[in-house]
């Protein structure tokens, strides 16, 4: 299969020499471009979830303002994580603090990642707010109270996730002799 991704995909043998701009994101064609992409991104998601958080407290009194209020916290809690992400490998030159070049196959990573905070943090914020977890909730019908709880929820999701995953992996017998 000559020229074809899988060739120009990273494996260990081969990580180190590719550099060229041809890394597992086919729709790009340089790593400028996915950048930029990547940066419209993160201020397009911004405005349209800041602009959804000003619309559900402006306008939305009912039971469902919590709810709201706690998805769209861990959004940005989770686009937060993102956004820093973003700003510390790209600021100093595509290298990050440990002199990595830019990866562009954490692309996909990278998009998902303020949703996945997002339903990861609501789903801990419902459990919370019905005392199903040790955590408790003081005042569970608090919009201010749900999305700053989910809020950080999400801006720590993906170290919070590894750390249930080393967790449950204690847990779990691995079956192997």
């Amino acid at each position: 299969m000559s020229g074809s991704a899988l060739e120009n995909h990273p494996t260990p043998s081969n990580e180190s020499t590719l550099t060229t701009d041809n890394d597992c994101v086919p729709f790009f064609k340089s790593k400028k471009s996915q950048i930029v992409f990547e940066f419209r991104f993160l201020v397009v998601s911004f405005c349209i979830a800041a602009a959804a958080v000003y619309l559900v407290a402006r306008f939305e009194t009912g039971s469902m303002r919590p709810l709201l209020l706690a998805a769209l916290g861990g959004f940005l809690g989770g686009w937060t994580f993102d956004a820093k992400w973003f700003y510390r490998v790209t600021a100093r030159g595509k290298d990050d603090q440990h002199k990595h070049s830019w990866q562009r196959h954490k692309f996909y990573w990278r998009i998902l990642i303020p949703f996945v905070a997002g339903l990861i943090s609501f789903a801990a914020y419902l459990l919370a707010s019905s005392e199903a977890l040790p955590i408790q909730v003081k005042d569970p019908h608090s919009g201010r109270i749900a999305f700053g709880l989910t809020y950080f929820l999400g801006l720590f999701t993906d170290i919070i996730l590894s750390r249930l995953a080393k967790w449950t992996e204690s847990l779990v017998p691995n079956g192997g002799p």
